[in-house]
């Protein structure tokens, strides 16, 4: 004890003061160093219930280890399946859409034929509507011929010949105005049916 008196003694001599500093930081670290193996080992050995408190810990890490490695393991599973399943739906899409584009096409064909017949039923009407225009105006002119206009006298074989043509005429308009009537209907009726194919 007196050795160590004198080695202190020595160390924090007025020529050794300057060191001072030094000692005291590494004896700091050295009392510092309180969670090494050895610390450990010291503290278990002498307090039972302590080294339980140790082992519970170290089964609760291990435990918890486990439970990680396993959700692990199953969200690399589950993340699998999922773009498996990503992938078989994404097949199955294309082929569904794929056949309501042929449904589309189907329902489109039937709406552009009915566009078509209406085009045509509409030239029929256009041409059918001037070619009445014309019988009844050439009607008109031969009825103010036969009720004496313009001081013409005719003959009993020119008037009958221009009632002929009267006649004539008529039977023409008729089934004509008939037909402009049915026309109508038709581009009607298909209008109609076509605002119903709309997809």
């Amino acid at each position: 004890m007196e050795f160590i008196f004198r080695a202190f003694c020595v160390i924090v001599s007025p020529m050794r003061r300057r060191f001072l500093p030094t000692l005291i930081f590494g004896l700091m670290l050295a009392g510092c160093n309180m969670n090494s193996p050895e610390e450990l080992d010291r503290l278990t050995k002498e307090d039972p219930v302590f080294k339980q408190m140790i082992l519970q810990r170290g089964q609760a890490k291990a435990r918890a280890q486990l439970i990680r490695e396993d959700l692990l393991g199953r969200k690399k599973t589950m993340d699998a399946e999922i773009d498996k399943l990503r992938k078989e739906y994404d097949t199955y899409a294309k082929a569904q859409n794929l056949k309501i584009e042929k449904l589309r096409a189907v329902v489109d064909a039937n709406r552009d034929r009915l566009k078509i017949d209406i085009g045509a039923a509409a030239r029929q009407l256009s041409e059918k509507a001037v070619r009445l225009d014309g019988y009844q105006k050439t009607l008109a002119d031969i009825q103010k011929v036969l009720k004496g206009g313009k001081g013409i006298d005719f003959t009993p074989a020119d008037k009958k010949k221009w009632e002929e043509q009267l006649l004539i005429l008529s039977e023409k308009i008729k089934p004509l105005e008939e037909e402009i009537q049915d026309l109508k209907l038709r581009i009607h009726l298909k209008k109609q049916k076509t605002g119903f194919l709309n997809y």
